[in-house]
């Protein structure tokens, strides 16, 4: 006869579910805060039962690898914990999400699980390989996949691992692994993807006749714990245990898992013959052992039963006893004033030391005699009713659950003082109870009135600097309009000169022929008057020039960059002529903008009427001054740029300081350009620029523009 022997790796979980295994544990050593979190918290483990051989149901029970590694983590640290099962894997991380489960037992590191999830340590590691039919080569690149249909698992963290580095494969997202290779033994997909071990096990357990593993991928799974984001002592508690998992204990695990199978190819007929001759033989050899056997197992289940029930009351009575101390000590030793009162009865029925000691009273017995007006004042500092507002508080606790608040209180000695309390409901031997917690707070609130007093004062004190800083900015302002009048009186000077002079020209021409008796006619006449007509209306608006300069405005007005630059150009151009300076002018924006007209006038007129002197300090033969307007954004620019060399770097950081003056030829105030930058900055609510160019300075006006 002959006969060819397969060996598989395979994971089957009917038979090998049954194997039982045992370790001796011991428990780790955890901290303080470790111990009271086990001690506080009952771990709720939620799993998706459809992933064997790492968690499955067999005979009704939750078995596999992931299973057993919870068992014996649970039994290092005594975790009080147990697991159900809850449908799919998205509706898994629903949970743990909304955090209605604390953790499950198997997933992997994920960007999207990692927003409201912490992860343990791996505990056991497989790589992700690939399955196809019979007909396709071994793949020994993933890069092979792409542009192909591969089917994975909806939301399987295999697939969240590959579709980060290779976007180009086309993911057919399937609810389970069986579906994904029913596509693929249908040529639907080309190839599915998952662990090692799951595939192995569904394509041998399934006859799966024409699929294969047809190579893996360069990618490893580490299988983890997933928790709640908020249970990091429970992450550092399983990371401890998975630490002290030994050699012998891992492989342990793993060997349960993991058999030989033989698929032969014999001859049938001869073989079913002896076979049945065999099993004939043994029947009846082994069914008085079956009997004995069976009758033993039953026994030694219910020892075993009665053994581990045994063992479990143990712990349990040990774990309510350590509770019973730490809450004993929680509530005897709390530096907060702490009390019970039954609702139904509406009286205290304990109370701690420190309640005793925040309310000056010496006995608990006196003390759980109050009653609830004996607590407060007739009226709280709203002048609202005590009792009143109490009993509001205490149906908002009734409804919510809770209620933590701030409330007068008065103590034995009728003084009053400020508390602050925390009600919480709870029910305890089918007796509604509130909780109260009382807090001394009664410096704090003297130190916040206190700083309310301050506060107050502060405002009006820094309300007062205010106005004296706005009062002296008017007077600094007035200051230097006055220290520009010197100024103004030789520009009205320049301007007045030549419209005077031909004035006095033609009257005394007049006035020469009438003497000589050449009595000019009518037409001349005219003209000599009409000329000084001219003349008269000339000084007329140069008046008004300089009245509208000097005249203080209330209201800001939206006007153009070009007029605004030309009232100021008007005023100095005649002083620039004489004095032999050009006066170059380019317009390249001419938006509106919102500002104290006759204040942005004295701006650009001190700044150029500065130009002006430096040139003629530095005695250049061809002074030249450039005014240019340009706009970008949401602000407009005016330079004003002379070529008088430039300002001294040394000083250039403190021409805007008040009272700082480099005039040399002439006394300065040092006020101009502080209040120069004071209107831009403040009023306009732009900014004043100095700098030097190759020539000379340049002063950059930078406005806003109107909306």
């Amino acid at each position: 006869m002959k006969k060819t022997l397969l060996i598989i790796l395979t994971f089957p979980f009917i038979l090998l579910a049954e194997t039982n295994f045992s370790f001796k544990t011991n428990l780790i050593k955890l901290t303080k805060e470790e111990k009271l979190f086990l001690i506080e918290k009952n771990i709720d483990c939620v799993v998706s039962k459809n992933w064997p051989p790492f968690i499955f149901e067999d005979n009704n029970k939750l078995v596999g690898i992931s299973k057993d590694f919870w068992d014996l983590i649970k039994n290092k640290t005594l975790i009080s914990s147990s697991c159900r099962d809850v449908g799919t894997f998205h509706e898994l991380l629903t949970l743990i999400q909304n955090k209605k489960a604390d953790i499950s037992l198997s997933s992997a590191v994920s960007e999207e699980t990692l927003d409201f999830a912490l992860f343990s340590k791996p505990y056991i590691s497989y790589p992700l390989a690939i399955a196809t039919t019979m007909d396709k080569q071994y793949i020994s690149n993933t890069s092979l996949l792409n542009n192909k249909k591969i089917a994975v698992g909806k939301n399987y963290s295999s697939y969240q691992i590959l579709k980060a580095k290779y976007p180009k494969i086309e993911f057919v997202e399937v609810e389970n692994n069986i579906e994904a290779l029913n596509l693929l033994a249908r040529g639907d997909v080309y190839a599915v993807v998952d662990i090692l071990p799951v595939l192995s096990l569904i394509i041998s357990e399934y006859g799966f006749k024409n699929i294969k593993i047809s190579g893996t991928t360069e990618f490893n799974f580490d299988v983890r714990f997933m928790v709640r984001n908020d249970y990091e002592e429970l992450v550092s508690i399983i990371n401890k245990a998975i630490d002290s998992i030994t050699k012998e204990e891992l492989n342990q695990i793993k060997n349960k898992w993991l058999s030989v199978r033989l698929e032969s190819v014999v001859d049938y007929s001869r073989f079913w013959e002896i076979g049945f001759i065999i099993f004939l033989v043994l029947i009846i050899l082994f069914y008085r052992q079956y009997i004995l056997n069976k009758h033993n197992k039953k026994l030694q289940e219910a020892n075993e039963e009665i053994e581990k029930k045994t063992i479990e009351l143990e712990k349990k009575t040990k774990q309510l006893a350590k509770q019973k101390e730490l809450f004993e000590k929680i509530y005897n030793e709390s530096t907060d004033g702490i009390f019970l009162v039954d609702l139904k009865q509406n009286r205290i029925i304990d109370c701690n030391d420190s309640a005793l000691k925040i309310l000056k009273y010496t006995f608990k017995e006196e003390f759980i005699q109050l009653k609830l007006e004996d607590f407060f004042p007739f009226k709280q500092a709203n002048g609202i009713s005590s009792i009143f507002r109490i009993y509001k508080m205490i149906d908002i606790a009734i409804e919510k659950g809770s209620n933590s608040f701030e409330f007068i209180f008065k103590n034995k000695k009728a003084q009053n003082i400020w508390l602050e309390v925390v009600l919480t409901t709870i029910n305890l031997d089918d007796s509604n109870l509130m909780h109260v917690v009382l807090r001394d707070i009664d410096k704090r609130k003297e130190m916040e009135e206190e700083l309310n007093i301050l506060t107050f004062n502060l405002e009006g004190k820094v309300k007062q600097e205010v106005k004296k800083n706005e009062e002296k900015t008017k007077q600094l302002l007035q200051q230097s309009r006055l220290a520009q009048m010197g100024e103004m009186i030789s520009m009205i000077a320049h301007q007045w000169r030549q419209p005077l002079t031909a004035i006095s020209a033609t009257t005394n021409n007049l006035l020469l022929r009438m003497m000589i008796k050449d009595r000019p006619k009518d037409e001349d006449l005219e003209k000599e008057i009409s000329l000084i007509s001219d003349y008269s209306q000339y000084l007329s608006n140069t008046i008004d020039d300089f009245r509208n300069f000097f005249k203080s405005e209330k209201e800001k007005i939206d006007i153009t960059l070009e007029t605004i630059v030309n009232n100021s150009i008007s005023i100095i151009k005649n002083s620039l002529e004489s004095n032999s300076i050009k006066l170059s002018i380019d317009y390249s924006c001419n938006e509106t903008v919102n500002v104290f007209a006759s204040e942005v006038n004295q701006v650009i007129l001190n700044l150029i009427k500065n130009a002006e002197d430096a040139i003629l300090e530095s005695n250049l033969e061809e002074g030249e001054i450039k005014v240019s307007t340009f706009c970008e954004e949401a602000f407009c620019y005016i330079t004003i740029e002379d070529n008088a060399k430039g300002i001294p770097e040394k000083i250039i950081d403190k021409i805007f300081d008040p009272y700082f003056s480099t005039k040399t030829s002439k006394d300065g105030t040092g006020l101009g350009l502080y209040m120069s930058k004071i209107i831009i900055k403040d009023h306009c609510g732009g900014e004043l620029i100095a700098s030097n160019s190759k020539n000379g300075a340049i002063f950059t006006i930078k406005i806003p523009k109107s909306l």
